[in-house]
């Protein structure tokens, strides 16, 4: 019933209905945030929003709020209201202010229920529309368990979903915003993915907007140059934060560089008391007070764009829909300089520096950190041309000792490379042979120019065999791995009408020549018929062969290791004798053309992969591939011990009477 308020009813309805009617004006993101937003922890808890307390905010709030952007990717310093930014205030925007439904994507439900238990539901629940939490069902009281999808009071969803499990996950609701936090960890696909990695995924769900409406906002603590974060950043706007240095009047963003007067001090009190920012341009020092003016007076510069000296700001913006946005510790007001410097000083003097360096990096400035390369199996290009094996052991001829012999083939659109090696009992490899063969591709399709090149070595060279040392007797390999990555038709048709021991193989690695890392099966299946060190055997049925897929960074590992090791340790390999000094110039070249390194990954720490410092390492696969097939066939540098053979029990004394006569009649 309508309370009337004039002499005419129906005029009172009227209002009431126009009223109602009335589409509410949507306030900007930033003065939501300024009349809506209260600070949930830290020194201003329970206070409303102030931009002047970080001023980078209020540069943040009005580039979202310009209508320039459909996307961002924001990363800054910790302990600087990030978060509180960058995802909870977005989060209660979306929902509250525009009545609309949002897709928040995460690393885990885990992480889920954290995010609604520590930073969303105590942020809602400061303000005005604690009220709109829904009092049964997931979310409410307080309660973090099945959070798939939280449904307010206003009818809007927030609907969490996550980097894990499967695709179909993240592909069962649509809605025009999503927010990503922790984007880093959500930068490559599971390991029951088929499609893109999770984060692209979700934006797909937006898909069912016009790309005008479309809403992506991803944040993250930077983690390493290839982190999702640090790519968005950079192909966006990669906008800078320039600030008006009050001696020289120059726009400049200061960095971790310019923080100086803490390297010299003897303490980490002097080191507080000694720390002060330097303008990037003209050197000169910069008191705290002018730090916060010079904050506070700061303005937005996107890539490719200048700012003059009375701070406005000229050329065209980048042509991306994508706002990369970034502040450091010289634009976080609640860190002093004395501070910085003092956590800057400690860092410079931990015992593991490289961890304090990377801490110091990714938490305080905002900067990928890039580990130091480390060439774990270093392998001198001259000491390999050296390592010659003893002069009756020439180029061809299969040492008398050896249990197996295996080949490495590579395969190339008019080439393919072979590498013939020997075993030892020990697991000593002696390489016997290496060439290439020709591949007649401009006579014919390559496909099947591959396939008849592969007839025509089987055929003249593999099935004859190589003569053994003091022998009239020839050996062939008792495998030959042929790698099936290029042409894999050809060699499949090839493995297939040729006897067993020819197989095709699939190199696996986290270099970025690997199409895939490798991931070993944890269980023998159907399609997973053998499991052995670092490679297992999958059965194709489309082509009707049993392909070895091998972790290819870690039999490269144990190459190397074996020709860098002394000629007559167990694991050792050699080359044949020449006494052409430069015979084994060329592989040498191969086996050094790449290195393996020691790098960081987020999400999965100190990893060891294979970089490539030369294009052509095609006898290095081939090595690669013959020493994983000798192992296939039983080669072991150390062997278990085996278990003695039990001796047989003691035969039990026979019975005898007092005088020494047995005492069973039939045993006298």
């Amino acid at each position: 019933m309508v309370t009337t308020t004039t002499q005419n009813p129906t005029l009172d309805e009227l209002r009431w209905c126009a009223e109602r009617a009335r589409v509410p004006r949507l306030r900007s993101i930033r003065q939501f945030a300024v009349d809506e937003l209260v600070v949930p922890e830290g020194q201003y808890r329970g206070l409303k929003l102030r931009i002047h307390r970080q001023p980078w905010v209020g540069l943040l709030l009005d580039e979202l709020a310009s209508g320039r952007w459909r996307r961002s990717a924001v990363l800054g310093c910790v302990q600087s209201g990030k978060t509180l930014i960058a995802f909870v205030l977005l989060v209660l925007y979306y929902l509250f202010e525009c009545r609309e439904s949002v897709i928040v994507g995460l690393p885990t439900m885990d992480v889920a229920a954290d995010k609604w238990r520590d930073e969303l539901l105590p942020a809602i629940e400061a303000t005005r529309y604690r009220d709109l939490v829904p009092r049964t069902g997931p979310g409410s009281r307080g309660g973090t368990s099945n959070l798939t999808a939280i449904k307010f009071t206003n009818g809007r969803v927030l609907r969490f979903m996550t980097g894990a499990g499967r695709d179909e996950t993240r592909s069962s609701y649509t809605a025009r915003v999503v927010i990503v936090t922790e984007a880093d960890k959500m930068d490559t696909a599971g390991e029951a993915s088929r499609e893109a990695d999770p984060v692209s995924q979700l934006e797909a769900r937006t898909f069912s907007w016009d790309a005008p409406q479309r809403r992506c906002h991803q944040e993250c603590t930077v983690s390493i140059r290839e982190g999702r974060i640090w790519q968005e950043h950079t192909a966006g706007s990669a906008s800078r934060i320039a600030c008006p240095c009050p001696h020289c009047g120059g726009w400049v963003t200061p960095e971790r560089e310019h923080l100086v007067g803490w390297q010299e001090a003897e303490d980490e009190m002097a080191a507080t008391a000694g720390a002060r920012f330097c303008c990037p341009s003209c050197g000169q020092a910069i008191t705290p007070e002018e730090r916060i003016e010079m904050n506070r007076r700061a303005a937005l510069v996107h890539r490719g764009q200048t700012i003059g000296t009375d701070g406005a700001v000229s050329g065209p913006l980048p042509r991306t829909w994508t706002l990369g946005f970034r502040w450091n510790a010289f634009n976080n007001l609640f860190w002093s300089p004395g501070a910085i410097g003092a956590r800057e000083w400690r860092a410079a003097r931990a015992e593991n520096e490289e961890e304090a360096k990377k801490e110091m990096l990714q938490f305080w400035w905002a900067q990928p950190y890039q580990p130091p390369e480390l060439d774990i199996t270093p392998l001198s290009f001259d000491d390999l041309i050296r390592r010659q094996a003893p002069a009756e052991l020439r180029k061809g001829f299969v040492p008398s000792w050896c249990e197996h012999v295996t080949m490495g083939v590579d395969v190339g659109k008019w080439t393919c490379w072979w590498v013939l090696i020997a075993w030892a009992a020990d697991g000593r490899g002696h390489l016997v042979d290496y060439n290439t063969f020709t591949v007649p591709s401009k006579d014919r399709r390559v496909e099947q120019a591959v396939l008849d090149a592969l007839r025509e070595f089987r055929d003249e060279a593999v099935l004859p065999g190589w003569p053994v040392i003091g022998s009239d007797q020839t050996r062939s390999p008792d495998a030959v791995w042929i790698d099936a990555r290029y042409q894999g038709e050809a060699v499949y048709a090839f493995v297939a009408e040729s006897d067993r021991r020819f197989a095709p193989v699939l190199g696996c690695g986290t270099g970025r020549h690997y199409p895939k890392p490798y991931r070993k099966p944890k269980r023998r299946s159907r399609q997973v018929q053998l499991i052995g060190d670092h490679y297992h055997v999958v059965w194709l049925a489309d082509h009707d062969a049993h392909v070895f897929e091998i972790d290819a960074d870690h039999w490269k590992t144990q190459l190397h290791e074996g020709l860098a090791a002394p000629q007559e340790a167990p694991g050792a390999i050699t080359l044949y004798h020449s006494t052409d000094r430069n015979e084994h110039t060329a592989i040498a070249k191969h086996f050094t053309a790449e290195k393996q390194v020691e790098e960081f990954q987020p999400g999965l720490g100190t990893v060891h992969r294979w970089e490539r410092v030369r294009k052509k390492n095609h006898w290095f696969d081939c090595g690669n591939y013959a020493g994983v097939a000798g192992h296939f066939c039983g080669v072991r540098v150390v062997r278990p011990p085996q278990p003695e053979p039990e001796a047989p029990p003691p035969r039990r004394p026979p019975l005898r009477t007092p005088d020494g006569r047995p005492y069973l009649i039939t045993e006298r």
